[in-house]
């Protein structure tokens, strides 16, 4: 009876030629966080942090200003002012923001995205103990205000508008809502808001500046070893094989590569990279190596070298 007969699971065959069953996907808790731990981490924290602040009505213990964190050592609070809202606006709009810009995670890997985060909230964090010496505001809106903005010069700079339009002969691309959440979020808290996220920008620029060594910072080989056998956020390929109950991934065909069924295996088209387009790469956070390689094989097509360089390639 083929109407009550229950849905067999799909069969793939693996390289001994042995059958291997693979489990239905089931829903995860943070969708399309793939190869993006370090967003999932901020997202989750920022937003517990946010809710339990703003329900224990403490929000004062989040704050930067130097009468606590310096005269009474409450230093913790360089770090709490860098990850809780005050607001419901800024908890929507950065948290918002924060998933949009998980992306660059998933291009420039897991670690180096994690040095970039922590060298722009230490530079935002430098940037508005000055302004608290000098006097020039009196209060800061506590949030990751530095971090998104940071990452708004990289979606600046290295995210070229795809679709363009207009309303009311207003010209409009794919990236203006982005830039309308940012604004959102700037003016949740004003003034006080405005300060952290000008903090952020300048950050962001110090650190993409080519005059400064912010950028060559890597992740210590220690912490970067005990984190991918702990808590595989640095591991360098997602497809792998897992526990039993998990997933047993197949890899996925290249469509960069030809393909065929019999005899051996095709040589790769490959052409000479630009050194404008590997330049390009690098400035992306890419290595040079790696850069070549993949233009290489995509014959200088950038957006398909960093999908290419963005995989477990």
């Amino acid at each position: 009876d083929l109407s009550s007969s229950r849905p067999t699971q799909p069969i793939v065959h693996t390289s001994k030629h042995r059958p291997l069953r693979v489990r239905a996907s089931r829903r995860k808790m943070f969708p399309n966080f793939g190869r993006a731990p370090v967003s999932k981490c901020l997202c989750f924290l920022s937003a517990v942090g946010s809710l339990a602040a703003a329900f224990a009505n403490r929000l004062d213990l989040f704050t930067l200003d130097l009468n606590n964190t310096f005269g009474k050592a409450q230093l913790w609070r360089l770090v709490s002012s860098n990850l809780v809202f005050s607001s419901p606006s800024g908890i929507f709009f950065g948290i918002s923001l924060l998933y949009m810009f998980r992306e660059f995670e998933k291009r420039f890997k897991s670690s180096k995205f994690a040095v970039c985060i922590v060298v722009i909230s230490v530079l935002s964090s430098i940037l508005q103990i000055v302004l608290l010496a000098t006097q020039l505001t009196k209060k800061l809106a506590p949030g990751p205000y530095g971090i998104v903005f940071g990452l708004f010069t990289f979606f600046f700079s290295e995210i070229p508008p795809s679709v363009k339009g207009g309303i009311a002969f207003v010209p409009m691309t794919d990236k203006t809502f982005t830039y309308l959440f940012g604004l959102q979020l700037m003016f949740a808290e004003f003034p006080s808001s405005c300060w952290p996220s000008v903090c952020g920008l300048i950050a962001g620029v110090l650190y993409r500046s080519r005059m400064l060594p912010f950028r060559k910072i890597s992740v210590p080989e220690g912490l970067k070893n005990f984190c991918s056998r702990n808590c595989t956020c640095f591991n360098a390929s997602a497809r792998r094989r897992r526990r039993r109950g998990a997933y047993h991934q197949v890899p996925e065909n290249d469509p960069t590569m030809p393909q065929q069924l019999f005899g051996p295996p095709p040589a790769i088209p490959t052409a000479a990279p630009d050194p404008a387009c590997v330049e390009t790469l690098v400035s992306m956070g890419f290595d040079e190596e790696r850069a070549r390689s993949a233009l290489a094989r995509t014959h200088n097509n950038i957006e398909a070298a960093v999908g290419l360089l963005g995989s477990a390639w």
